[in-house]
């Protein structure tokens, strides 16, 4: 009997590493129009931009969850219920196209942000004074790049561990299966 009360604590605690992911819930806006709400060109180039994201986020209370150089994207988070996933496209030497996509958290769920006065009043304005520069809405015409989703922020040691275990379980499933 006591060798059953004490691996109920254990069990309990598996179960609470195992939180399965939050569903997410896609704007229920047009593509088209979730573009109009997402995106401004700048009169800057890329690099330039793209260091204008960093700051805009940091000065927001953002904490940069990671930054992928080589495809110009970045996410953040703020206060582990909002994420935001920036990505800038260049249109020339002296122009580029930034997108910006949020998401709310709450348990068990994830929300697209998509309020057209949100990413101008959270984001864009403030990109735009950072930089000394004023941001126009995108033409219709324009190729916009593609809206990241948010990375999930890993923070804590419980999660980074039920994370390491799905990574490990994910390569045993396949290894015993033959190319053909």
């Amino acid at each position: 009997m006591r060798k059953h009360i004490l691996v109920l604590p254990l069990l309990a605690g598996l179960a609470a590493c195992a939180a399965s992911q939050p569903q997410f819930v896609a704007s229920k806006k047009s593509a088209v129009e979730l573009r109009s709400i997402q995106v401004r060109t700048i009169s800057a180039d890329a690099d330039t931009a793209m260091r204008g994201v960093i700051e805009t986020l940091h000065d927001l209370g953002y904490r940069i969850t990671r930054v992928e150089s080589d495809a110009r994207t970045v996410s953040a988070t703020r206060q582990t219920t909002l994420r935001m996933a920036v990505v800038v496209q260049p249109r020339g030497p002296a122009e580029s196209t930034v997108r910006a996509n949020a998401s709310m958290i709450a348990p068990g769920q994830e929300a697209q942000v998509d309020s057209a006065e949100f990413y101008q009043r959270n984001f864009f304005a403030p990109l735009g004074a950072t930089l000394g520069r004023s941001l126009a809405s995108a033409p219709a015409d324009i190729t916009a790049p593609e809206a990241p989703r948010p990375v999930a922020e890993i923070n804590t040691a419980r999660e980074r561990e039920a994370a390491a275990r799905q990574q490990a379980k994910a390569p045993a499933n396949t290894a015993g299966a033959s190319p053909r």
